[in-house]
């Protein structure tokens, strides 16, 4: 399944206590990854002027064709899969725009979506009503556009994010912060298993790996270098959503940036990175970053279906947006009755659908 320069970088990157820059220096010493592994033992002054004598010992004891063995089968027996930097499908995006690209990436599900149209969609954990919305608006209409969504599974906008993609039959990545056999938060496994069905799970750390503070800002980069842009949709002054946006304007990314509540801590982040840079583009709706891609400008178009007074006075105010039951009966002023009636027209016509909480929105074409 792997020839002998995967399985090199596999053994090597089965040791998490060296950086990936320093596992790149050891590389560098060699022609090839299966000859960096045949020559370790003998190899030793070299290797220590990269990493210390202690920690090469615990190399040197471990290069054996029997333990890189028992990696693979753990591997196999977990239905994971592993692609190197020397594997010929290995992402370029990762090669061009990192200087400390993974050795290797764990994987499940579909491969081939690291070739897609991809942006990420980043924000907070601790998010709010606002910031729920506009994420899942914004998943579900790049999506429905032919965008791959990229996020790291985590609280709040990630989950958002992935949920929403899902729910329109989306495509969409999720790269963690620990092990891929480690599913973090707890509380996400049912998204996690569909994501692995559906979509794709990667993640450069070895099996085991706990969701550590300072895995997540090493997962970032990842996140940015597989995207093709980034959106922010809310972010604090200092989270790590606004890491990884950084991270993406050094590699020359596209970014935008979804304006919020100037009274709201979750809302500094986004707004701070549209009011002083001005490579970031703030973004109100999904068309503005459609025309940065060339892409055209997408419509909601309404069924030509004879609407009565009613029904086209709902459609109107929905053209500006998603709105919940109760903006909807103050809009229109009638009895709740005829405004179910009405709604339940509409829905059964495919002119608007309603999402959880009793909200509704014109149905996307």
């Amino acid at each position: 399944m792997y020839n002998q320069d995967e399985k090199a970088l596999i053994w090597l990157n089965n040791f998490n206590n060296i950086s990936t820059k320093k596992k790149l220096l050891i590389l560098d010493l060699f022609m090839s990854p299966s000859e960096m592994y045949t020559s370790f033992k003998s190899c030793r002054e070299d290797i220590i002027q990269i990493i210390d004598t202690k920690v090469y010992n615990q190399l040197a004891l471990l290069c054996e064709d029997s333990y890189v063995d028992k990696i693979i089968n753990d591997l196999k027996v977990k239905n994971i899969k592993a692609l190197t930097i020397a594997s010929e499908n290995y992402p370029n995006k990762l090669k061009d725009d990192l200087l400390d690209p993974p050795i290797c990436l764990y994987y499940k599900g579909n491969i081939e979506l690291l070739d897609k149209l991809c942006i990420a969609i980043v924000g907070a954990r601790k998010i709010t009503r606002y910031g729920k919305d506009v994420t899942e608006k914004f998943s579900r209409e790049l999506a429905l556009n032919g965008f791959c969504i990229v996020s790291g599974l985590a609280r709040g906008a990630d989950t958002a994010a992935h949920t929403e993609c899902l729910a329109n039959d989306g495509d969409t990545i999720a790269v963690l912060g620990c092990g891929i056999d480690v599913v973090y938060p707890k509380e996400n496994k049912d998204l996690y298993l569909d994501i692995a069905e559906k979509g794709l799970i990667l993640s450069e750390f070895p099996l085991g790996i706990e969701p550590l503070s300072y895995n997540f800002p090493q997962r970032n980069r990842i996140i940015s270098a597989l995207s093709d842009a980034v959106l922010v949709t809310e972010a604090s002054e200092k989270s790590g959503s606004i890491i990884t946006a950084n991270i993406a304007l050094e590699m020359g990314k596209e970014i935008y940036a979804v304006p919020g509540n100037i009274f709201s801590e979750q809302s500094k982040g986004t707004n701070d990175l549209i009011k002083n840079c001005s490579n970031v583009i703030m973004a109100t709706n999904v068309n503005d970053i459609l025309k940065q891609f060339n892409m055209k400008e997408r419509e909601m178009i309404v069924d030509a279906i004879q609407l009565d007074f009613l029904q086209q006075n709902i459609v109107n105010e929905l053209a500006c947006g998603k709105l919940h039951l109760e903006e909807i009966l103050s809009k229109t002023n009638v009895e709740i009755s005829s405004l179910f009636v009405s709604l339940q027209g509409l829905i059964n016509a495919k002119v608007i659908r309603q999402l959880p909480g009793n909200f509704y929105e014109l149905q996307p074409k």
